[in-house]
C-alpha cells in the first residue's frame, strides 16, 4: 500500500484563510495586592480572622510568623 498524495485541484480549492488574534489589553485575573499588613500582636489576639485573612489575601507577613508561635 503506497501513500497517495492528494492532487492540486483538491487543496487549491480549500477555503481556509489564516488570520493573526486579535490582540486585546489582558486585564489580571486579581486586583492588586495593596491590603496593609495587620499590627503587630493582632494575629496572636484574634488567630481565627488573621487565618481568614491569610486566606483572602496570601503573603509572607509578621501575622504569619504569629500564628506559627501559637
Amino acid at each position: 500500500m503506497a501513500f497517495e498524495a492528494p492532487s492540486a485541484a483538491l487543496v487549491a480549492d480549500v477555503d481556509f484563510v489564516a488570520e493573526p488574534a486579535v490582540t486585546a489589553p489582558v486585564r489580571p485575573p486579581f486586583p492588586a495586592n495593596d491590603v496593609a499588613d495587620p499590627q503587630a500582636g493582632w494575629a496572636s489576639r484574634n488567630p481565627d480572622r488573621a487565618l481568614l485573612f491569610l486566606f483572602v489575601t496570601p503573603r509572607d507577613c509578621a501575622a504569619l510568623d504569629e500564628l506559627m508561635a501559637l
